[in-house]
């Protein structure tokens, strides 16, 4: 046996809730320059791949899931993926997998440390400061939010409020889930690296609480092909912020020759040129399962099919 199939390949996780950033910090990380032959792994949440169109990364290395949440195909499909990326020739030197962000990434982190391929690199964890606060106490999704910084050994801190009571609370927060942690503020100066996860230094395994595979969430995937006004479909998504927790996905609008990007989190819309042309507009809905979810992706399917 060679040594390069010997020597195992540092596993580094990528996580944090919806909308957190995570797709992001993972495009920077690649314009920076990540290691060569790196692999990146690509999961999200619904039954089309939405992050996998955005990442600026085209190549034979990058893989992209498209079955639900990462830590839900431990010994499934994302064993398999991890299998078969072994068989490259030459092989990864390192692989960063962008989890779902409603995964367990401690779990993701547990393959680095039963297979003999892999060695466990860092567990990443960006969080959205806007909505740490009120995450951390949903009743629906605090506890899948708590785990997934307190299986962090980095914390990336994205959108901070211009508040000094309100900074000081997620601090708090912070100190009281995952103090070892290393943290680092997002955007970054102008100018200054992405921080790349340290592969080189493997993370001690720590211990944590089992999380139940029943999640409160659910998700939904709409085709948005008849054109529709922007306006209408902000005033539908913030009415029930209440139960969506988040939306991303092309929409046609009338005023548009081709499909815009509408992204949901933190109870705001955001639009944005599209710098892909989709082959069909689909968005994708994730909420809190029950009538009032069910009731908004009703009226936005009136709204964007055309049956």
């Amino acid at each position: 046996m060679s040594a390069e199939r010997c020597h195992p390949i540092p596993l580094t996780v990528i996580g944090g809730f919806l909308g957190a950033g995570k797709t992001s910090y993972l495009n920077g990380l690649i314009r920076d320059g990540l290691e060569p032959g790196s692999l990146i792994l690509v999961n999200d949440f619904g039954s089309i791949n939405i992050d996998s169109e955005l990442i600026e990364y085209q190549d034979d290395r990058l893989i992209s899931l498209s079955n639900g949440c990462a830590c839900c195909t431990l010994g499934g499909t994302l064993a398999e993926q991890l299998a078969e990326a072994m068989r490259f020739s030459p092989r990864p030197t390192a692989v960063y997998i962008e989890a779902s962000g409603v995964a367990d990434t401690a779990r993701i982190a547990d393959v680095a440390r039963v297979s003999p391929n892999f060695r466990p690199g860092e567990v990443l964890c960006l969080i959205d400061a806007s909505q740490a606060l009120a995450n951390a106490r949903h009743p629906q999704i605090g506890e899948a939010w708590r785990n997934q910084v307190r299986a962090a050994s980095r914390l990336l801190i994205n959108r901070q409020v211009d508040d000094d009571t309100h900074r000081a609370r997620v601090t708090v927060l912070l100190d009281e889930l995952n103090p070892d942690a290393k943290r680092i503020e997002l955007p970054l100066p102008e100018g200054a690296p992405v921080p790349v996860a340290a592969p080189s230094k493997p993370v001690a395994a720590t211990p944590r609480a089992l999380v139940s595979g029943r999640h409160p969430w659910t998700s939904v995937t709409l085709d948005m092909v008849r054109p529709v006004d922007p306006a209408i479909i902000d005033q539908l998504l913030e009415e029930n912020a209440d139960v969506l927790v988040r939306a991303k996905g092309f929409v046609t609008c009338h005023d548009r020759s081709v499909p815009r990007l509408l992204q949901f989190s933190g109870r705001h819309p955001q639009w944005q040129s599209s710098l892909h042309t989709p082959a069909k507009p689909q968005l994708v809905l994730i909420g809190i399962s029950g009538q009032a979810f069910d009731a908004l992706c009703c009226r936005l399917r009136a709204l964007g099919s055309m049956d």
